[in-house]
């Protein structure tokens, strides 16, 4: 079968997951903001989330299934396997958690072949180079060729699995092998609380290398993942706050 070229002017399909209360509304509204501000095409936002909530008629809804048994405080993490079924979107797709911040052009992901799994590295390598799992707050495949991740996932116990992997970046890895799997660049993706305030951690004295010097955001920088706390509705630096609006 010959594989369709992606041209520079087709929409870019990106995604989000939001599921119970743990981010307000206006996250969703945020990124879907920013990544227009950071395209040239047109963005066709895909909103993953339970069956009762509203959508604005801009979005498309995608309306995630309960599973019985599954409770935790870990249990929205699991609903970003929804996002490797096709029959909600067959194709190329760009998945950012809600609490990402982007900071320059995104167009170039999209000019990466979307039959490798495209992810961020684990920011425990920062700790230690030996330290090789994937992070999943950032997202880029085609769901049709990694469609045996959802397959996978949803022919277990789900239950069972839930228990038996620490969360849904454990599982992806598990399922997809090296061959199959790139990372970004890491210049490119930065996590806030050891990388980008205050000038990132000292691991040894577990203290800020700038104290007081805010946000220090690379030249290379496309966007900033707040995992662990702070969350950017937090955030009072006013670089973050310019850009994460």
């Amino acid at each position: 079968m010959v594989k369709k070229i992606r041209t520079s002017t087709e929409p870019i399909d990106c995604a989000c997951v939001i599921h119970s209360d743990k981010y307000d509304w206006q996250y969703v509204e945020k990124l879907y903001n920013m990544l227009c501000r950071r395209s040239k095409r047109e963005i066709r936002f895909h909103v993953y989330t339970e069956h009762d909530r509203s959508v604005p008629p801009h979005m498309i809804k995608h309306c995630l299934e309960d599973w019985p048994g599954v409770s935790g405080p870990k249990k929205s993490w699991w609903y970003k396997l929804h996002l490797f079924n096709p029959e909600h979107h067959a194709g190329p797709l760009l998945y950012f958690d809600l609490d990402c911040v982007i900071v320059r052009d995104i167009d170039w992901i999209a000019d990466l072949s979307p039959d490798k799994f495209w992810c961020l590295k684990d920011f425990r390598y920062l700790q230690s180079p030996f330290i090789k799992k994937i992070n999943s707050s950032i997202m880029w495949w085609n769901t049709t060729e990694f469609e045996y991740v959802w397959t996978s996932f949803n022919q277990t116990n789900i239950a069972d699995t839930i228990r038996r992997f620490h969360g849904d970046q454990d599982f992806i890895e598990t399922m997809i092998n090296n061959n199959s799997r790139r990372y970004f660049n890491e210049k490119q993706f930065q996590s806030y609380r050891w990388e980008v305030a205050d000038g990132g951690m000292d691991f040894r004295t577990k203290q800020p290398l700038r104290p007081g010097s805010g946000a220090n955001i690379s030249g290379d920088c496309v966007a900033i993942v707040f995992h662990g706390d702070p969350k950017p509705d937090k955030v009072k630096d006013p670089q973050i706050l310019q850009l994460w609006c």
